[in-house]
């Protein structure tokens, strides 16, 4: 177990696994896969329509229930790691906004990404 780790088990947060988070991204990214094509009606969309749903779900979700769709299906919650509370409206933006230039979830510390580091948050396992 790392220290980071170590540090969110003493809080009591059981953090969500890479696989877990990334099968969470990938229901995240067919929804709005799929949005986007009802929306055009064409088989191919734009990639800056699908990001902009994708900005749009996910934003959304995690400032109402706490999580992305795909993330409440996967059974994780984006918390703050000191309160283990559910992030507030401008951190969510701001996270949701860092995932989609897709590097900082790439770049993990202790199996937390950028996005999350900016605003105190870590997907957490929800009880």
């Amino acid at each position: 177990m790392s220290a980071g780790q170590s540090d969110e088990m003493e809080r009591g947060i059981a953090q969500a696994s890479f696989s877990r988070r990334l099968f969470a991204l990938c229901l995240d990214w067919f929804a709005t896969y799929i949005i986007a094509r009802l929306i055009t009606g064409q088989t191919i969309v734009p990639g800056w329509l699908q990001l902009l749903i994708f900005f749009i779900e996910v934003s959304f979700f995690t400032i109402l229930i706490g999580g992305s769709a795909g993330q409440v299906v996967a059974g994780i919650r984006i918390v703050d790691i000191d309160t283990g509370m559910r992030i507030g409206v401008l951190p969510s933006i701001i996270r949701t906004l860092l995932i989609c230039l897709v590097v900082p979830p790439l770049l993990t510390v202790h199996g937390r990404g950028l996005h999350d580091r900016a605003v105190r948050s870590v997907a957490a396992l929800s009880n």
